[in-house]
Parts: structure tokens; sequence; C-alpha cells
């Protein structure tokens, strides 16, 4: 078995997105923190043709949502 943690060991893993999150035609404005369509300059999620929420299972966890810490 090893020295590895039982959890460690039965874990699911997935290979990590590696490709690039950028929207198309879009630039992040880092002084509103949102994504800027270049074409209007409008925010990125108040037009009709962005994408919609995607599932938990694609995020990556980082940890800050770890209360404790």
């Amino acid at each position: 078995m090893g020295n590895s943690h039982l959890l460690l060991e039965k874990a699911t893993t997935y290979p990590r997105f590696r490709g690039d999150l950028t929207p198309p035609n879009c630039k992040y404005d880092q002084l509103i923190g949102a994504w800027i369509l270049q074409s209007t300059s409008k925010l990125l999620v108040e037009t009709p043709f962005r994408k919609g929420p995607r599932t938990k299972k694609e995020d990556i966890e980082t940890g800050e949502d770890q209360k404790a810490e």
C-alpha cells in the first residue's frame, strides 16, 4: 500500500486544463475586475452571447474557499 494516505490512493484525478481561458475579443480590466468586450467596451456579462455558468466539476480548486484558514 505504501506511505500514501487512503484518501490520496482512492481519489479520482482529472487532467489539468492548459488552454487559454480568455473569452474571444475580450480583455480583462483589473480596475473593475471584469471582462470587457473590446469592440463595444461593454461588460461581457451584459452581452447576450456570453456563455452561461459552467459546472462545479470544471472549477480548479485553489483552496481559497477553505474557511478554517
